[in-house]
């Protein structure tokens, strides 16, 4: 019979006043270790670590105890959310416990986790670890296995996903949870396929922190603990109800939704990674996973500044912003050429504090006017940076900067 197992350490308060507290690593643990027993039939495997338990050796004995406590058939999750440190010399990454000084021999080396790993029989291990320096885990050895999930469940496997490279990240706002976590945890809750891979779960991951958090999550395999190039298959055991209004968080990183059905009626129909849905008579955005009840992509920033040139087409009677009015660009210096280029900024605007703004030269540019002769700045303003990027895009299209000719393919005029 296989089960599903997780161990969950997370640290919010720390012995050592050198650590600071962190507001979401515990809160984080909890909902993720809620959402896999109740969705996809997880077990704890032991008791989970929060806190005060999650000593040093607490932490190390329950790694060790993994071992006997699984089979061969068996799927486990490891998960730690707390503080981590790198090595300033040898870059070797480490686990702060939660009575450590603030000294490396109170750590838990990233090896004394491989350690633990590479004596566990499970058929799946995933390692997720939300945590500063967490890149730090991983070899430069990537992984991209896309079969089917029969094919994938058959071969063991050995899988890691960080919520960064070897960087500081982000703990969150405190109550809303890191920004790492809020992806994960919103996909897992809201998902209605019946099935992923973990590498499906990992680029939802991935590209939804990364657009929202100056922080990177990275997939791997781990190398020399038994990676057969399997996979975790998820399957949802919850039954999926309909009519549930789904609240989510996603709508912070993508674009809104009245921009996002001006961006699908200019051509742009590309498929995104999240969608915005109607269900029970509410607009929400989700993961996509089918066509069924699907309204219009929900782009986020990563994906949507695709369709903005690196160089935009500018002529001597382009205008240019001065301090007070507008003047035609005029001709290049003899032997160079003009262009225009799109940059992005955070202002204080209280409701729309992101913007976009084209410029030429170090200024703001104008390429027309309208009928009452104002000119049509290219400055735009959005509740998000993927917002921003798309009304932008929206202009650079009025103005026959950009055409749409085909689905996901841009060309300029």
């Amino acid at each position: 019979m296989i089960k599903n197992f997780i161990l969950n350490i997370a640290i919010d308060d720390y012995e050592n006043a050198a650590f600071p507290k962190l507001n979401n690593a515990v809160n984080d643990a909890k909902r993720l270790e809620k959402t896999l027993i109740k969705n996809y039939s997880f077990e704890t495997i032991s008791d989970s670590l929060f806190n005060k338990k999650a000593t040093r050796k607490n932490i190390i004995e329950s790694l060790n105890h993994l071992s006997s406590l699984t089979t061969e058939n068996d799927n486990l999750i490891i998960h730690f959310a707390g503080h981590g440190s790198l090595h300033p010399k040898t870059k070797k990454g480490y686990w702060i416990p939660q009575d450590a000084e603030n000294q490396i021999s109170d750590f838990i080396p990233n090896s004394t986790v491989i350690d633990a790993i590479s004596g566990i029989d499970a058929k799946h291990i995933l390692l997720i670890l939300d945590s500063c320096f967490s890149g730090s885990f991983l070899s430069q050895t990537r992984s991209n296995v896309e079969l089917h999930y029969l094919k994938l469940n058959q071969n063991k496997s050995r899988w890691i996903i960080t919520s960064g490279r070897n960087e500081k990240v982000s703990d969150g706002q405190p109550g809303i949870g890191s920004p790492f976590s809020i992806i994960l945890n919103e996909f897992l809750e809201q998902n209605t396929t019946k099935t992923f891979s973990v590498s499906e779960l990992a680029t939802i991951v991935s590209k939804g922190t990364g657009n929202s958090a100056k922080q990177q999550p990275i997939f791997a395999h781990i190398e020399g603990v038994g990676h057969n190039d399997g996979q975790m298959i998820f399957n949802l055991t919850k039954e999926i109800n309909p009519s549930l209004e789904v609240q989510s968080n996603f709508n912070k990183i993508v674009v809104p939704f009245e921009s996002a059905k001006k961006i699908q009626k200019l051509g742009i129909t590309q498929q995104s990674i999240f969608a915005y849905y109607k269900i029970n008579d509410s607009i929400i955005v989700k993961a996509y996973d089918s066509k069924k009840d699907f309204i219009c992509n929900a782009y986020t920033y990563e994906e949507i500044t695709q369709y903005i040139p690196e160089h935009i087409e500018v002529d001597e009677n382009t205008y240019v912003a001065d301090l007070t009015s507008y003047s035609k660009l005029g001709k290049p210096e003899e032997g160079s050429f003009d262009y225009a280029t799109v940059s992005f900024e955070r202002t204080f605007i209280k409701d729309t504090p992101f913007m976009s703004i084209c410029k030429c030269r170090g200024k703001m540019v104008a390429f027309s006017k309208t009928s009452d002769g104002k000119y049509r700045n290219l400055i735009r303003w959005g509740v998000n940076q993927a917002e921003s990027a798309a009304l932008m895009i929206i202009a650079l299209i009025e103005e026959n900067k950009i055409e749409i000719k085909t689905a996901g393919n841009k060309e300029l005029r």
